[in-house]
């Protein structure tokens, strides 16, 4: 069986973001990474002889992450966490009955960030997995719209949060109904 694969990474697929991580009842301090984006795509030929042009994925990955490049991301279905929508702010709070322990030890935790810095996520945590599966995602529904990668069998999105640390998320674009590829974030 013979099998096509591009490779898009480094050079400007890269964003600058804030987030925290909640985990076993305690919540990491508020900081930020320098993301490292890849994006590798499989699957037949085109007419032209492309699994999927170059360009047209370097453009759309670069349009993408730069919604969220020096922004907080927040991940407004994460349980642990009060999020209220204010007029012109978020404001998140780490809360709940797993929470207390920390919170007795560490103070209370709450943020107040003005709408424009803030990148609300459809996600439960903002970790490197869940980032790679929503760039993922959002991927699919943009090539959808440009009526492109019709031909892919797999979609894999590396998120770096370190040049040490990488996390992978792999699907297949043809499994995907519109709503699960529809722009989230």
């Amino acid at each position: 069986m013979s099998s096509w694969k591009i490779l898009i990474e480094r050079g400007n697929l890269e964003f600058s973001a804030a987030h925290f991580i909640t985990f076993e009842g305690e919540c990491e301090p508020l900081h930020g990474h320098n993301y490292g984006v890849r994006v590798e795509a499989a699957g037949e030929l085109t007419a032209d002889s492309y699994v999927v042009d170059f360009v047209v994925m370097k453009d759309i990955t670069r349009t993408l992450i730069k919604r969220w490049d020096h922004r907080f991301l927040l991940p407004v279905e994460n349980p642990h966490l009060r999020v209220s929508e204010l007029e012109d702010a978020w404001e998140i709070e780490f809360a709940g009955n797993e929470a207390q322990a920390f919170l007795r030890e560490h103070g209370r935790i709450r943020y107040q960030l003005p709408k424009w810095a803030v990148v609300p996520l459809p996600m439960d945590n903002a970790t490197a997995e869940r980032l790679a599966e929503r760039l993922a995602l959002d991927i699919v529904g943009e090539l959808r719209t440009r009526g492109v990668g019709a031909e892919l069998t797999t979609l894999t999105v590396g998120v770096e949060e370190t040049a040490m640390q990488t996390a992978f998320y792999t699907l297949d674009p043809r499994s995907l109904g519109k709503a699960d590829s529809a722009l989230g974030g």
